[in-house]
């Protein structure tokens, strides 16, 4: 069959590259990498010789191949199965290419897979449209099989790595939340429980010389420290999401007080020092350049500062550590410096430091805090379109940079990759040449420009400088010439490949090496454009726009993977964490005015009751909180994995569950019992979530179950279904109203239901669900004949 291309292969001078024999092997089986190739061509000896082409080169991947004779019909295959790359011809019968190639990348889910053009189209004019469309690669035939496959290979591994640096983000996103909910809310919430239980013997006990008050403090530090741990948490999703900067840009103006806003700040701190292990001293100037921006956001980032500054005061050093805010007046910005002498750390942390919920030595220093506030310094910061420097010694101490632009009257400062008032996006360009006049005019020509994109230019002479450019601000797009001194445009390439942190920055060489093999080279290497010069202005802008549309959609995948845990997470804290928060510092606040006033033991009842209920609901919302992220980040299947075993006795495990169930207060007035109908097979579980989601449909049950004329009961039933399944099937002899129903039907059917719409059920039904299919279950609820209602557990049989 290899025939059939025979009329595409370009005839091979004696000096060019040859298929070798490893070239035609086989794939190996045993790769880890799997890809999908989808060729589109209506020549359908072509379509398979490039068929076969592809099955037997050794590409590092297991090759699958669909196959499509023109675009309409390509479309119909994606829409069951979707490519890793996409190889087309231009020319084809219903739906040609560039049609198609429209289709693919109108479509979200489809923008990111790599498209190549494979076409007979070989003109000037033919190839410069195919360049500046939206395809990664436009290949002319006839064309070298060696060269072909290396194209396809550089392809899929640059889509396959970016792919998998997007997951790391995201696991990397997750595995923070769940640390700053494990180890940051657990413990605050200890105060508030532990220091209620302790109050409440010393009442009791009515004793002279208790510590009421001291016992009040540590409720409402408990209380404070979790506000505002919850407070952080939020700004930093919402910088995250994009709701910081939708605020941002409805706030934001010129300010003209930015002098009194830090002064401001410095002496409030000042205020505090006498009675800590620091010193604060400052060199602001009486009056700054205006700054676009808001002014409490300005004010906050000099607060996180100070505190981090403060905070890390060695507390065994015998020298005071003094803290130094310097801020100065450059050309084009102002500059705040925060400089410390405290503990400090290691250079190879100057980068991760901003990362969310991350801090340095923590096993060893328990300064509290969730590691967010140079996180927030940083987001607000960008915000502003300024960047922030650190450096540090371990031993020594820190300083830390924030430069913020000037303001200058119509153009306004807006983040990098965010919307202007007048709808242009900005983003960042990193220019890399070596002649300092091409230079000059490209820096030019890219901040005139007047297109989608409002550009923010960096220059850099040679490779060595772009990459200390980059450390210091990672751009959104980089443009380089190949012959450089120092380190030329390929090694450039290299190490921004090679490092995890800048795969995903598109990459365009601007070259006077224009021979067909070295535009063949740059895109071997992984560049993403090759535009040789002399070029033309509008193509070079064009290229820049496409590699820029294609960079931002690559960040909202990240962002899109992640929103809907975001915001489930920020919905969850922000009406419901609040409440009970407030509510055990109010009824604090009254019990501590009680016992100063000497009031009744009915009023000091009543306050400590109140401490008591919402300390309780704020161990339950914190609880399910955890939960929630838990089973939508996947650590819950992690976890599960671990401890499920094969069970012999279900029938042990739900009698347990109920006899503990009767003795709770909501099952009060009911009638609560088991019965177990035929001898259970074994089934693969984890006793304590199985056994809670049970609990929590009781508990359900019970709590919107409408009293019926006759005997209240809640029956647990335990079925050997059918098709090797077991069943545990919970009746309630009692009604329930519509929206109830309504409500449990819709958390239950729906993948990612509105847990808020009542919060009471929403999360602790969701919970039951997701413990349930852990155990790969299934959990339904159904209204009975008789006036009662059922929830069915169905769990499948474990298998020997």
């Amino acid at each position: 069959m290899m025939n059939n291309v025979g009329s595409a292969i370009q005839t091979l001078p004696e000096n060019s590259i040859i298929p070798s024999e490893q070239d035609m092997q086989p794939a190996n089986e045993n790769s880890d990498r799997i890809a999908t190739i989808l060729i589109v061509e209506d020549d359908q000896s072509m379509l398979d010789g490039m068929n076969d082409l592809l099955e037997i080169a050794d590409l590092g991947y297991d090759i699958d191949i669909l196959q499509a004779n023109d675009g309409r019909m390509a479309l119909d295959v994606m829409a069951n199965h979707e490519p890793d790359l996409i190889i087309s011809d231009v020319m084809m019968p219903q739906m040609g290419g560039y049609e198609f190639l429209n289709h693919v990348r109108a479509n979200p889910d489809w923008i990111q897979i790599p498209f190549i053009f494979v076409t007979a189209k070989g003109e000037e004019p033919d190839i410069r449209k195919g360049r500046l469309s939206d395809a990664d690669l436009y290949i002319t035939k006839p064309f070298v099989i060696t060269e072909l496959l290396s194209l396809i290979h550089a392809q899929l591994d640059n889509a396959y790595e970016r792919k998998e640096a997007r997951q790391r983000n995201i696991d990397s996103l997750k595995k923070n939340i769940l640390q700053i909910l494990n180890h940051e809310f657990r413990t605050p919430l200890t105060y508030v429980t532990a220091y209620y239980e302790m109050l409440a013997d010393s009442l009791k006990e009515f004793t002279d010389g208790r510590n009421y008050r001291e016992y009040l403090r540590g409720i409402q530090a408990g209380c404070l420290r979790l506000t505002r741990l919850v407070d952080d948490f939020i700004c930093v999703m919402e910088l995250r999401s994009g709701e910081a900067q939708t605020r941002y840009l409805a706030e934001a103006k010129p300010l003209s007080n930015v002098a009194d806003l830090l002064q401001e700040v410095v002496a409030a701190f000042q205020d505090t020092s006498d009675e800590a292990r620091f010193q604060i001293k400052s060199n602001i100037p009486d009056k700054l350049p205006l700054v676009w921006g808001v002014a409490s956001s300005i004010k906050n980032i000099l607060e996180r500062l100070l505190s981090n500054a403060t905070k890390f005061t060695d507390p065994n050093a015998t020298d005071i550590n003094q803290i130094t805010v310097t801020v100065s007046a450059q050309d084009k910005s102002i500059q705040i410096e925060v400089v410390d002498q405290g503990m400090g750390f290691p250079a190879h942390m100057s980068s991760q430091i901003f990362e969310p919920f991350v801090q340095y030595n923590r096993g060893i220093l328990e300064q509290q805090g969730a590691g967010t506030g140079l996180a927030i310094v940083q987001g607000l910061v960008q915000l502003h379109n300024g960047r922030i420097e650190a450096e540090s010694q371990e031993g020594k101490g820190s300083k830390f940079k924030v430069i913020l632009p000037v303001y200058q009257r119509k153009k306004h400062a807006t983040a990098s990759g965010s919307t202007a008032k007048d709808g242009t996006l900005t983003a960042t360009v990193l220019v890399v040449e070596d002649d300092l006049n091409l230079l000059n005019g490209l820096e030019d020509l890219l901040t005139i420009f007047e297109g989608k994109y409002k550009l923010n230019v960096l220059t850099a002479l040679n490779g060595v400088a772009a990459l200390n450019e980059i450390k210091k601000q990672i751009p959104d797009l980089i443009i380089s010439d190949i012959m450089m001194p120092q380190m030329g445009g390929y090694e450039l390439l290299t190490n921004v490949r090679e490092n995890p942190q800048w795969l995903h920055i598109p990459f365009i060489f601007l070259t006077a090496k224009g021979e067909k093999r070295d535009e063949y080279e740059g895109f071997r290497r992984g560049v993403d454009e090759y535009i040789t010069k002399p070029y033309d202005s509008d193509d070079v802008l064009r290229f820049v726009e496409k590699q820029l549309d294609k960079h931002f959609h690559n960040q909202s995948l990240v962002a899109q993977s992640f929103d809907d845990l975001k915001r489930s997470i920020i919905n969850l804290i922000s009406p419901d964490f609040r409440t009970p928060l407030a509510s055990v510092t109010e009824h604090s606040d009254e019990l501590s005015r009680a016992l100063q006033d000497a009031n009744t033991d009915r009023d000091l009842k009543h306050s400590l009751h109140g401490i008591q209920d919402n300390s309780l609901r704020l161990t339950n919302l914190i609880e399910d909180f955890i939960t929630l992220a838990e089973l939508k980040t996947g650590e819950a299947w992690t976890a599960h994995s671990l401890k499920a075993y094969p069970l012999p006795n279900l029938g042990g495990l739900l009698f347990e569950t109920v006899q503990s169930f009767k003795h709770r207060p909501e099952a009060a007035g009911w009638h609560v019992d088991m019965t177990t109908l035929t001898e259970m097979p074994k089934v693969e579980a984890d006793w304590s979530t199985l056994q809670e989601a049970i609990e929590r449909l009781m508990q359900i049950s019970l709590q919107y179950a409408k009293s019926s004329q006759r005997k209240d009961e809640l029956i647990a039933s335990l079925y050997n279904g059918k098709s090797s399944n077991v069943k545990i099937i919970i009746t309630v002899s009692a009604s329930l109203d519509a929206e109830i129903m309504a409500q449990f039907r819709e958390i239950l059917t729906n993948e990612e239901p509105d847990l808020l719409k009542n919060p009471e059920i929403g999360p602790s039904l969701y919970i039951a669900k997701g413990y349930v299919g852990l155990h790969r279950g299934q959990l339904s609820f159904s209204e009975g004949k008789d006036g009662n209602f059922h929830f069915a557990i169905k769990l499948p049989a474990y298998e020997e």
